[in-house]
């Protein structure tokens, strides 16, 4: 199961840091947008749900550090990314969950979103990356798994020279 919001708020804060720039892919109802924005820098979260960012538009409308991408993270996390400087936190938790969340061309982007990401690393001075569910990477099922095995995550990592670990179902990977 995963873990309730504010344990994983805790994880944000012990392996992200909340004073930098954030990038969050599927901001849902802004409610991890709030938290962020309540700390960091500047906050861009990146909802393809029309509705959904419509909604997160209007509530972070009078915060100046929060800007609200309606798109897909695969399509907009490169432009996101040319738009910041400095140290960087990523919270990656954009899939489709069912109900209102979008259901894009791909359950989740992930893959496409870590490609990006090892494209822009050198740009910053540091990037924490933390990316949620991880207990839906490599699952075996009945049908196959729209997301990598876990091992593609430790490959990223190692590929890209970050130290990682796991914690309440996050995994999470820092520059060195």
């Amino acid at each position: 199961m995963p873990a309730p919001r504010a344990v994983k708020w805790e994880v944000l804060a012990r392996w992200g840091n909340l004073s930098d720039t954030w990038v969050e892919t599927g901001t849902y109802l802004g409610d991890t947008t709030n938290y962020l924005a309540q700390q960091a820098k500047h906050v861009w979260t990146i909802e393809p749900s029309n509705e959904l960012a419509s909604k997160a538009k209007d509530r972070f409308s009078q915060l100046n550090n929060v800007t609200v991408v309606n798109g897909l993270s695969e399509n907009f996390l490169s432009q996101v990314l040319d738009s910041i400087n400095g140290p960087l936190s990523l919270w990656l938790d954009g899939h489709f969950s069912g109900g209102i969340t979008h259901e894009g061309p791909q359950e989740t982007p992930i893959t496409q979103e870590l490609e990006i990401l090892s494209a822009n690393l050198g740009r910053f001075p540091s990037m924490k990356i933390l990316i949620d569910d991880f207990r839906c990477f490599g699952q075996l099922n009945a049908r196959p798994s729209p997301y990598p095995p876990r091992t593609a995550l430790v490959e990223f990592a190692a590929e890209n020279k970050l130290d990682w670990t796991v914690e309440q179902d996050i995994f999470c990977a820092w520059s060195r």
